[in-house]
């Protein structure tokens, strides 16, 4: 076993190198990550409550609150009321953010996947075992 914090910092300078990368793309498209991260779940998932958005895309549900008011003034998404519970928002895609993130998705996910295409299949595919066996062991 090493006992230096080499691979933590090659970890963590790759990881900031690939965020920076990613929200210098997401912002090309006049959105911010959290912002980008509900349109996308939405997109992929269809219409959900707030929470599970916030669970999806990691933030907070103030955070989360923040960014459903800004995405209903650019018109990209829409809050439906519960019938049976009407404390419950449903949140989805507008017309128009569907057509945006329908339109901006397939060449972000060709963006990042250049960048991830540095590794071969092999490789990605033992990194992402790794970053998994390196999660679950910190979450037990």
């Amino acid at each position: 076993m090493f006992q230096d914090l080499k691979t933590l910092t090659i970890l963590l300078r790759a990881t900031n190198s690939i965020e920076q990368k990613i929200k210098e793309d997401i912002s090309s498209y006049g959105l911010n990550l959290s912002e980008f991260g509900a349109l996308e779940v939405l997109y992929h998932k269809g219409p959900l409550p707030v929470q599970s958005i916030c669970e999806k895309v990691l933030i907070a549900n103030s955070s989360m609150s923040y960014v459903i008011e800004r995405l209903t003034q650019k018109g990209l998404i829409e809050k439906v009321k519960n019938i049976e519970d009407r404390r419950i928002h449903t949140i989805e895609l507008s017309d128009r953010g569907r057509q945006l993130i329908g339109d901006i998705y397939p060449r972000h996910l060709a963006h990042m996947r250049s960048v991830i295409d540095v590794l071969s299949e092999d490789e990605e595919k033992e990194l992402r075992h790794l970053l998994k066996k390196l999660g679950k062991q910190i979450t037990n």
